[in-house]
């Protein structure tokens, strides 16, 4: 394996090791919220294993062996520092409220961004011809199309972010919800009622019950 086509494997191996990360962040990150909202947010895990397997697919065609102990670049490498520190932040949350929820949510928007960048850099490289001309040794295959598969890569960014943002929606509508149903109304329709019916759960909010008195 010469040294371009060794470089442009090894940075798909880390491509992959990244899809296989932020596969096990979505996948916490699930566990750790209600359903249905956790359903999308699994369904998001599962795409990024999908790139995984395909990532893992192209790799099956060479000797991993040459490339297994080479580096990744330093971008990816961070990245992927970064993606499994958050993850284990993530698993070590016993209680996610909505507004750690939604800070989460929103810096998967940042990482989703970040993925994307790692392949339009690898489609603006030289990289992807190596690899093509390689199999193209073997069997027919085209760049243009080969390119197709890191551009749809590309494309799902807005569509993670359009469903990141509607599960963002979905948890604060559920809150507040939540908070209306249990604002203590009924001290302002009968005083004596609230005085009867008030539980101290009722008073677990503190800034809640200053307003009320």
């Amino acid at each position: 394996m010469n040294e371009k086509l060794q470089e442009s494997a090894v940075y798909l191996r880390c491509c992959n090791t990244l899809e296989l990360e932020a596969f096990k962040l979505y996948e916490t990150l699930s566990r750790k919220i209600n359903h249905p909202e956790s359903s999308f947010v699994l369904g998001l895990a599962y795409d990024h294993l999908k790139r995984g397997k395909i990532i893992q697919g192209i790799l099956g065609n060479f000797d991993l062996r040459e490339i297994e102990n080479l580096s990744c670049r330093r971008n990816l490498d961070e990245l992927l520092s970064e993606i499994s520190a958050f993850s284990k932040s993530i698993s070590r949350i016993n209680n996610l409220n909505c507004e750690v929820a939604s800070e989460i949510l929103n810096e998967l928007i940042n990482m989703e961004e970040l993925l994307c960048g790692v392949y339009t850099s690898y489609l603006q490289s030289s990289a992807p011809k190596f690899l093509v001309d390689e199999f193209s040794k073997l069997v027919i295959v085209n760049l243009v199309n080969f390119k197709k598969v890191f551009e749809a890569f590309v494309e799902e960014k807005d569509t993670y972010r359009e469903t990141i943002i509607e599960v963002i929606f979905s948890l604060e509508a559920k809150e507040t919800d939540r908070l209306r149903h249990i604002t203590p109304v009924v001290k302002f329709q009968n005083p004596d009622a609230w005085i009867h019916e008030s539980t101290l759960h009722a008073f677990s909010n503190a800034p809640e019950k200053a307003s009320a008195e």
